[in-house]
C-alpha cells in the first residue's frame, strides 16, 4: 500500500487531470475501476457505446452503463473538493483579484468562506468571524495566508467544509446515509419518505466501518505488490527465452536442411556419373561386339554375310534397348531423388511455418500477459492513490461516500493480482518436427540388368555355377566348376533344354 501522506503536495499532478482532454478535471464522474473522468469527456464515451457497456480508456476494464445513462455514474465529490482547495491555494499564490462575496469589491481577496463558497476582502473577513450573524460560518472561514504558512493537511480543510446536503432536498443538511440506496446523505424528512424503510445509518459509524474494511483491503493488496511488479520482468524474460530458442531453432532447421539437400545432390552427382559409366561401358561393350562380329563377317563374307546383317541389326535393336531401359532406370532414379529434395524444400517450408506460426502464437500470448499487467498495475497505482487521498482526509462523509467504492474495486482486482501465470514457462520454447523425416536413403534406386552375372555358392546337382549370361540369339550360358580340375558350360536355348559341355 502506498505510504498515506497528508499533503496534497504529495500526490502527482496527473492524479488531477483527466486522461481523456489531458486537462484538470471538470465534473469529475467516477467508474467502477476508481477512474475518473470529466463528466463531457465521459458523455463522448459513452455516446460511442453499441451494447450498453464502456471500456475504460485507461484500464481497459468494461463496465456497465447505469440505465440512467451518464448521471448514473457517481459524481467524485472527494476530487471536487481537492481541486477546490488547489484553485484556492493558486489563487492566493497569483494575487489574483476576486470579487468580495460582501462588499462586491475587486480586491486581492484574503480569506475564504466554504459555507459561502466564495472570497471574502480583509475587513468583511473580521466582520465574518466576528460577527454572531455569521456564528455558523465562522468554522468554515479559512485566512488564505494561514493556509500557506501552516500547509494545511487534506483531514484539516476537510473539517471546514461544510456536509453535504440531502440528494432530493437539496435546501436540508444530510444528517444520515441510505445503505440501501449506495450510501446517499438524506436529511431526517427523508427518512419518513423517500428513504422510509431502508436502512439509515449514521455517518460517523459508517465511515469508521468504511475505513478498517478498505485498510484490510489495502493490506491484502500489498501482499501481491512484489508479485505483481515482478511479473513485467518475467514476461520479458520469457520473451527473451522464446527469441533464443526460435533463432536456436532456426539455425539447427537450417543446418539440417543443408546437410539433408547436400546429401541428396551428393546423390544425385553419383547417380550422374553412373549413368555416364554404364552408359560408356554398354557403347564400349557395343563395340567390342561389333568388332568380333566383324572378325567372322570378313572370315565367312560370302557365306554369311546376310546373315551378319541382321545379327548386326538385331545387335544395335537390343543394346539400343538396353541402353534405353538403362537411361530410364537412370531417369525413374534422378526422379527419386528429385522427388525427395522436393518433399525435403517442402517439409523446410513447412517446418519454417509452423516455427514461424508458434513463435506468434507465443509471442502474442506473452504480450497479452504482459498487457493485461500493465493495466492491472496502473489500476493498482490508480487506487492506492485515490486511497491515500481520502485515508489523509480522515472526514467522515467523504469516507461513506468513496470508500465503498473503492472496496468494490479492490476485490476484483485482488483476485487478478493472485492469479499465477504457469504458461509462461511453456511459452519461451515449442516443439516442431524433425526435417530429416524426409533423407534420401528412402530412395529405392533399380540397379540396371547387367549381361554378365557373377554368382557365388549355388549348386544344381553338384555342379557349381560361377556365372550367367545371355547370347544374341536368346540362349541363356552358365560357367562353373565340377570339381578343381574341370569345369563346365551350361547352354539353354530354345530347342535344346540344356548342354553340357567339360
Amino acid at each position: 500500500m502506498a505510504t498515506l501522506n497528508p499533503f496534497i503536495e504529495d500526490l502527482t499532478e496527473n492524479f488531477f487531470k483527466c486522461s481523456v482532454c489531458l486537462d484538470q478535471f471538470n465534473e469529475p464522474k467516477l467508474l467502477p475501476c476508481l477512474h475518473r473522468y470529466c463528466n463531457d469527456c465521459l458523455r463522448k464515451v459513452v455516446q460511442t457505446s453499441h451494447d450498453g457497456t464502456i471500456e475504460c480508456p485507461l484500464c481497459k476494464q468494461r463496465c456497465c452503463i447505469p440505465k440512467d445513462g451518464l448521471d448514473g455514474f457517481k459524481t467524485d465529490f472527494h476530487m471536487k473538493s481537492v481541486l477546490e482547495f488547489i484553485e484556492l491555494r493558486k489563487s492566493f499564490e497569483k494575487k489574483d483579484l476576486k470579487q468580495c462575496v460582501s462588499c462586491s469589491n475587486d480586491v486581492v481577496c484574503s480569506a475564504y468562506c466554504f459555507k459561502c463558497r466564495d472570497f471574502l476582502c480583509d475587513d468583511c473577513y473580521k466582520v465574518h468571524i466576528s460577527n454572531k450573524m455569521f456564528t455558523d460560518h465562522q468554522p468554515s472561514t479559512l485566512k488564505l495566508e494561514n493556509m500557506a504558512a501552516k500547509k494545511l493537511t487534506m483531514e484539516e480543510i476537510a473539517a471546514m467544509t461544510e456536509d453535504p446536503r440531502c440528494h432530493f432536498h437539496i435546501k436540508e443538511q444530510a444528517k444520515l446515509c441510505c445503505g440501501t440506496c449506495q450510501n446517499e446523505p438524506v436529511c431526517l424528512v427523508c427518512t419518513h419518505g423517500q428513504h422510509k424503510g431502508h436502512d439509515l445509518i449514521d455517518v460517523t459509524h459508517l465511515a469508521k466501518k468504511e475505513r478498517t474494511l478498505l485498510n484490510r483491503n489495502l493490506a491484502e493488496l500489498s501482499k501481491h505488490k512484489t508479485k505483481l511488479y515482478a511479473l513485467p520482468e518475467k514476461v520479458q524474460m520469457t520473451l527473451v527465452k522464446l527469441n533464443e530458442n526460435v533463432t536456436k531453432k532456426t539455425k539447427l532447421l537450417t543446418i539440417q536442411y543443408e546437410e539433408q539437400a547436400k546429401k541428396i545432390k551428393e546423390k544425385l552427382a553419383e547417380c550422374n556419373d553412373e549413368r555416364e559409366k554404364g552408359a560408356a561401358d554398354i557403347e564400349n561393350r557395343r563395340g567390342c561386339e561389333k568388332r568380333e562380329m566383324t572378325v567372322k563377317h570378313e572370315e565367312e563374307m560370302s557365306r554369311l554375310i546376310m546373315k551378319h546383317q541382321e545379327n548386326m541389326k538385331s545387335t544395335d535393336v537390343k543394346y539400343d534397348q538396353e541402353l534405353e531401359e538403362f537411361k530410364d532406370n537412370c531417369k525413374e532414379t534422378e526422379g527419386e531423388f528429385f522427388k525427395k529434395l522436393g518433399e525435403l524444400d517442402s517439409n523446410f517450408k513447412t517446418l519454417t511455418t509452423a516455427k514461424d506460426l508458434l513463435t506468434s502464437q507465443n509471442k502474442n500470448e506473452c504480450e497479452e500477459i504482459l498487457n493485461k499487467c500493465k493495466q492491472l498495475i496502473k489500476r493498482f497505482e490508480n487506487l492506492s492513490a485515490m486511497s491515500s487521498s481520502i485515508l489523509a482526509c480522515n472526514d467522515d462523509w467523504t469516507d461513506a461516500q468513496c470508500v465503498p467504492d473503492i472496496r468494490a474495486a479492490s476485490e476484483p482486482m485482488l483476485e487478478e493480482m493472485k492469479q499465477e501465470y504457469p504458461e509462461l514457462e511453456s511459452l519461451s520454447d515449442f516443439v516442431i518436427s524433425d526435417i530429416t523425416k524426409v533423407i534420401y536413403d528412402n530412395v529405392v534406386i533399380t540397379e540396371s540388368a547387367e549381361s554378365v552375372v557373377d554368382i557365388a555358392g549355388i549348386k544344381d546337382k553338384l555342379y557349381l555355377i560361377n556365372g550367367m549370361t545371355s547370347s544374341s540369339d536368346g540362349n541363356i550360358v552358365m560357367t562353373g566348376n565340377v570339381s578343381e580340375e574341370e569345369s563346365h558350360i551350361t547352354v539353354t536355348n530354345r530347342n535344346i533344354k540344356s548342354g553340357f559341355l567339360k
